[in-house]
């Protein structure tokens, strides 16, 4: 079980976001207080530690089943456990060619080890800022191929919708095509 801490900076969450005047108060500036708050808590990882690297945090990494890797200028930054997965979908990823929410050269991959496939570790989302870099991403791959060994999952699968990732470099980093029923887009890397 992981032991629920929050953030050392988290008390400066609630500085300026909450008006104590009740003069001030509208249910416009409400919800745009609760919306930023939830987006600076990360809800999906409340009270959750994080840790910032895998050596020396193995049995935490272990016990977690839904995370998030964050990663710039090719250094892992740190690994958010997350109470349930973030799933993405086609439409998502469209926006995200044209429209990036990350700040420059930031890198988020999302992964889950499913309770359906024991032993196997699924990477659900990744989502790039502008200018990422190829180290950045290729750092994401070594950090998960890490998790993966750490939890000995048996495989690590994906689903490829952007075209910014093509199939020799897949190949590069021992992805194969599989499930050729579902569609070109899923590949597998199987560990050792």
């Amino acid at each position: 079980m992981t032991v629920v801490v929050l953030e050392q900076n988290d008390h400066r969450v609630f500085g300026n976001d909450f008006d104590s005047t009740a003069a001030s108060f509208s249910p416009n500036n409400a919800m745009r207080n609760v919306s930023s708050l939830l987006l600076k808590f990360r809800i999906a990882s409340f009270g959750l530690r994080h840790v910032t690297s895998v050596r020396g945090n193995e049995a935490a990494i272990r016990s977690w089943s839904y995370g998030e890797l964050e990663l710039a200028d090719g250094k892992l930054l740190c690994i958010r456990p997350r109470w349930w997965p973030r799933m993405g979908s086609q439409w998502e990823s469209f926006q995200d060619s044209y429209i990036r929410t990350l700040p420059v050269g930031l890198l988020r991959t999302y992964y889950a080890f499913p309770w359906k496939a024991p032993g196997f570790m699924s990477v659900l989302y990744a989502q790039a800022g502008p200018n990422t870099q190829y180290k950045t991403l290729h750092r994401a791959v070594t950090a998960t191929d890490e998790i993966a060994r750490l939890k000995s999952a048996q495989a690590i699968v994906c689903q490829l919708v952007s075209n910014r990732a093509s199939e020799r470099l897949m190949k590069r980093w021992g992805y194969v095509r599989h499930a050729q029923s579902l569609g070109d887009n899923h590949y597998i890397k199987r560990l050792n």
